[in-house]
This record gives structure tokens, sequence and C-alpha cells, in this order.
């Protein structure tokens, strides 16, 4: 899809159509995530970027990922009781501002091969809790 743009002469990256599509669709956040790892450690480690593209501030968000093997099988970290990682911002999001959260590192007793977004939810200032459904999650998610 190619969104086009009055009164700009500078060509769009994919980062700013994406944003473009969003705000049309009505969907409120971009969520860039750049996995590091270092695979001979059986090591994973998250950097999320969320940005708020609405007018409205978002008070609470919280991302909730699964890692999983060449199987398919859910990974629980060495350290951890649950499988779950989660990325949790409690400050507000002012729109059009950018927050980053910081998952892991974790180690694992086997290799991982993917990574699962299981749920994206948020609370507006208005005390409206929002989830990103399964349709629009691949919408709202960069993989850097």
């Amino acid at each position: 899809m190619f969104l086009l743009s009055c009164g700009s002469s500078r060509p769009k990256t994919n980062v700013e159509e994406r944003k473009d599509y969003l705000r049309g669709v009505g969907l409120p956040i971009l969520v860039s995530i750049q996995p590091r790892h270092n695979r001979d450690k059986k090591e994973l480690q998250l950097f999320i970027k969320t940005e708020n593209l609405t007018k409205i501030p978002i008070s609470k968000f919280q991302i909730l990922f699964f890692a999983s093997d060449g199987n398919r099988q859910i990974l629980i970290p060495e350290e951890s009781k649950t499988p779950e990682l989660i990325c949790s911002i409690r400050k507000k999001i002012q729109p059009h501002s950018i927050h980053k959260c910081l998952v892991g590192p974790f180690a694992y007793s086997q290799l991982w091969n993917s990574i699962h977004v299981q749920s994206i939810s948020f609370t507006t200032e208005d005390e409206v809790r929002h989830v990103i459904d399964e349709d629009d999650l691949n919408d709202v998610i960069l993989w850097l």
C-alpha cells in the first residue's frame, strides 16, 4: 500500500508510511522491536520503542512475549518460573513521543528460535483499557 502526502517533497520512509497507515485505520501506537541475542549462549534481549501516535496520553502500556524453540514449544528462561517476557511502561507516554523498554537478557537451557508477541495492551488517560487484537499485532509491530 502506498500513501501519498500533499505538500511534502521529501519521500517517506517505511516507518513514516506505517505511521500514516496506523493513524488512518485508528491504531494508536507503533512498536519497534529489535532483538539482540547471543545464540551460542542461548541468550535473548529485546530493545523496544513504543510511540504514541494519538493526541491522548497513554498512562499504562504492556507487551507480553514468549520465546519458542524450533518445534514451536514455549521456552521458560532459566531463572524464571513462568515463560512470559513483559515490557511494561508505567510512565505516561505523551502524544507523539517515544518511550523505550529493555527486556532481558534472558538465558535459556536450549536454543530459542522465534519470538511471539502474545498481546499488547494500554490504558489511555481517561482510564479506558485497550487491547490490540491478534489481527492487528502485525500492523503495529515493526521488527528491526
